[in-house]
């Protein structure tokens, strides 16, 4: 099989040298035309909020200022999930839209919640903001070192 197609390559090798010529003229036209993302954004448009609220405990951040806001932000339309972080004196939101939702839209949005549910906040608490526009594909690399003892180099 091999033996018949190189016979026949050599025999025509004008046809071979044309066809891999045009092949080669048609390849990388396509790879210019064609839009290419080395590293494609795979998350959906998420707004974070941040809520910030001194001296208070997780379990009365929880019910004070986590539930009301997620209760705000879930029926919202095209939010697809939406996901919080208590911890002691803040609160993390994650806002996640539509594929096709545009980011500003979705922030403006989030914004006007927040301003509706600011009334039912604590009083002595910082009104909840909105963190920068971001993506997982900012974080490339997450490194961490520890050691037992310092080395030499380290002292």
């Amino acid at each position: 099989m091999i033996d018949t197609i190189l016979a026949w390559s050599l025999r025509n090798r004008a046809l071979v040298l044309a066809t891999a010529l045009l092949l080669s003229v048609w390849g990388g036209w396509e790879a210019i035309e064609r839009p290419v993302d080395v590293f494609p954004d795979l998350t959906a448009p998420t707004v974070t909020v941040f809520a910030d609220a001194h001296d208070m405990a997780p379990t009365e951040l929880e019910t004070l200022v986590t539930m009301p806001i997620e209760a705000a932000l879930t029926g919202m339309p095209g939010v697809r999930r939406v996901r919080s972080k208590t911890s002691v004196g803040i609160v993390v939101f994650w806002v996640e839209f539509d594929w096709d939702t545009d980011i500003y839209q979705a922030r403006q949005a989030v914004s006007e919640r927040l301003d509706l549910v600011r009334t039912r906040m604590p009083p002595d608490m910082t009104p909840p903001v909105l963190g920068p526009i971001s993506s997982i594909m900012g974080e490339v690399m997450f490194l961490g070192l520890s050691s037992t003892k310092a080395s030499d180099a380290m002292r």
